[in-house]
């Protein structure tokens, strides 16, 4: 039943606005139950999983575009990352990315279009459960644009939005329909994202469930948006909401090292739960950013070990800070006997201990309480609250780290994307961190022989049309209509 739902409600054709596929199961015969539609509202979150998205380039084009990763002396894989040297023509990286959202966005508006008949026949008690799963797509496809934006388009603040965004579609259309379609700008984008989040708010469960968008996921999700977008004021409220609501707590100190080798913990708002079923391959969907973060004694063919933290972010961790025991060194010895260092990596993603799963297979963190408190952070210091407020959010987060962290009497925003390159290494969140406030990222060999090496752009900001991914021009071919970004 998996199996014909999910073809059912997905396209498998190159064409990635095509969304009725002749070899599948209809979607208006497939949702007959809420058992169905259950099924079809988890097969929404299959492919955020695989590595082309949330379980590797997610984390790679947001960290290895930045100051906090770069690749192993040995790697010879993600250096196009960490180099920008995109090609347009080359479908790695930008053109799996784009086909993997607007897969998510096709299976959104195939449910959203079948969906209505199922809940008008259902009990009472099946409608609560169904318009959560209709929320649930809602805030899926708000974050499939969410996401859209800042790969493709420059940051809002640049240009209150006015460069180019995604294709916008809120309904399933024909391919010939498909070709004629071009893209939206990056505000138009960022206002369905936030209207989508609108709809999915009013029918979410407020239940906890890490594995799903539930309401305080959503409010979570809409405070990063509009932290984005500018809106302070609407950022630090949803905020609030979320850390006032005691569904969720920061991890300790003490157990913030086991913290990432479990699932559904109090720190976790959401992420996308890997598993050994559904339609990911044999190996979790993975050659994973968690497996070349990985190293060990054991596994000294280099099988891993591709990816290391910066010495900037490795100095960046006081004596006393939990996250430095992360930190490892691998020792190796000489042809006379006498042990070296190699590298220095970043053991932070053990695996999923709950499941026997070994670092393979981990569950992407999308939202934590951290990233809430220091979203608070960012937008109390940014004028929508007190500088007493900012202190207060970021020393929460610090001092859980930290066992050497003050208060601030008067933080800036300098002081809380420390504390947000500090907390979020391979997550994802520095290089959008850094461009969405105009700031500038700086590789300077000088300071580190290893950062900066061959590199194109030793200094990038949201003035160089690098920043933003090419479409790429298979996709162009198809869709005639489909505007480059500039510069390509």
């Amino acid at each position: 039943m998996s199996a014909a739902l999910v073809g059912g409600l997905c396209s498998c054709n190159s064409n990635f606005l095509d969304t009725k596929p002749t070899d599948s199961v209809a979607a208006s015969d497939a949702l007959t139950n809420v058992a169905d539609a259950g099924v079809a509202c988890n097969g929404l979150y299959t492919p955020f999983k695989y590595y082309t998205m949330y379980s590797t380039y997610f984390a790679v084009l947001g960290d290895m575009r930045s100051d906090v990763l770069y690749p192993a002396k040995n790697n010879q894989g993600f250096k196009t990352v960490y180099n920008l040297q995109f090609d347009k023509v080359q479908n790695t990286y930008f053109g799996s990315i784009w086909m993997g959202y607007y897969e998510v966005i096709n299976r959104c508006n195939t449910f959203l279009e079948n969906i209505d008949p199922l809940y008008e026949s259902s009990s009472e008690k099946d409608k609560k459960v169904i318009a959560d799963y209709i929320g649930q797509c809602y805030a899926v496809r708000g974050l499939c644009y969410f996401d859209l934006a800042r790969f493709y388009g420059y940051p809002y603040a640049k240009d209150n939005g006015a460069s180019l965004g995604a294709v916008i579609l809120t309904n399933t259309i024909s391919a010939s329909e498909a070709k004629e379609m071009s893209r939206s700008t990056v505000a138009q984008t960022y206002e369905r994202a936030i209207a989508d989040f609108g709809e999915a708010v009013g029918r979410l469960s407020k239940d906890k469930n890490s594995g799903h968008f539930n309401y305080w996921a959503a409010k979570a999700m809409l405070a990063k948006i509009q932290l984005y977008m500018g809106d302070n004021t609407g950022a630090l409220a949803n905020c609030k909401e979320v850390i006032n609501s005691g569904v969720y707590s920061l991890v300790s100190r003490d157990g913030y090292v086991d913290y990432w080798g479990h699932e559904n913990q109090p720190e976790t708002v959401l992420e996308f739960l890997v598993s050994l079923k559904g339609d990911i391959d044999d190996d979790g969907g993975f050659y994973t950013i968690y497996h070349d973060l990985h190293f060990s004694k054991n596994n000294e063919d280099n099988d891993g070990h591709c990816i290391v933290p910066t010495k900037k972010y490795r100095e960046s961790l006081g004596e006393n800070d939990i996250r430095r025991t992360m930190l490892k060194e691998y020792i190796l010895t000489d042809a006379q006997g006498k042990d070296y260092v190699q590298e220095i990596w970043l053991n932070k993603f053990p695996g999923n201990l709950d499941k026997g799963f070994t670092f393979r297979r981990n569950n992407a963190k999308v939202l934590r309480m951290s990233d809430v408190y220091l979203m608070a952070a960012e937008a109390a210091v940014k004028g929508a609250g007190t500088k007493e407020e900012a202190a207060n959010y970021l020393y929460e987060v610090a001092s859980r780290r930290d066992s050497d962290a003050q208060k601030l009497a008067n933080p800036t925003l300098d002081d809380i994307l420390l504390e947000r390159f500090k907390e979020f290494p391979a997550e994802g969140q520095r290089f959008f961190d850094m461009l969405r406030n105009g700031k500038t990222i700086i590789h300077d060999m000088s300071y580190d022989p290893e950062d900066g090496v061959a590199l194109t752009y030793p200094e990038v900001n949201w003035d160089k049309h690098i920043v933003v991914l090419p479409i790429a021009e298979s996709e162009r071919a198809i869709h005639p209509n489909l505007q480059q970004n500039p510069g390509y």
